[in-house]
């Protein structure tokens, strides 16, 4: 594998995929205990998550940036649904990245959301409106591209960080029940 660091404005860096455990190979026994569901669902979550990073770093769909900060948001919230079911200060050190990390794709939505409002403005747009319009969209699509490498950014960050890594190594291991034993599977 090389270096995920080594990107190019050309490049897409080699994004890092960790392995995920067979309990994902199929949906856990639906008559059965909650903790294997809690743990399937949080690993399909940042399944979802990682399959977006070249999408965002890509900028040809603007639907990426979206899809992205939406998984990183489903997965914070069954974190705190599911919380009791791990060590509390890992849950809260897992919650508050993720939110960090969504955060950082805001601009960059709220932008490409006006980028697509002013695109169907102008269709049937008179011509008086329609110079404003487009000065309007100019405008927003040049925030939008410099808002591009704080997104690279924090996708490098993401790597260099191995937070997926991290997050699916501790989130593989048995969930525990509410009293604190393991719970069997």
């Amino acid at each position: 594998m090389s270096d995920s660091n080594d990107s190019n404005t050309a490049g897409i860096p080699d994004f890092s995929v960790p392995v995920f455990p067979a309990v994902l190979d199929s949906p856990p026994d639906p008559d059965g205990q909650l903790g294997p569901w809690c743990q399937y669902i949080l690993l399909r979550y940042m399944q979802d998550l990682l399959a977006q990073r070249e999408v965002v770093w890509r900028n040809e769909q603007k639907e990426g940036v979206h899809q992205i900060r939406v998984a990183a948001r489903r997965l914070r919230t069954a974190l705190q649904t599911f919380s009791a079911f791990w060590e509390p200060s890992v849950v809260k050190r897992h919650t508050r990245y993720l939110a960090d990390f969504a955060d950082t794709f805001g601009i960059a939505r709220d932008l490409d959301v006006m980028i697509i409002y002013l695109e169907g403005q102008l269709h049937g747009a008179h011509r008086e409106r329609r110079a404003a319009l487009m000065w309007m969209l100019e405008r927003k699509r040049r925030l939008r591209l410099e808002q591009q490498p704080e997104l690279e950014e924090v996708l490098r960050q993401f790597e260099t960080d191995r937070y997926a890594h991290d997050f699916v190594d501790y989130f593989s291991s048995k969930p525990f029940d509410l009293k604190g034993g393991e719970v069997s599977q």
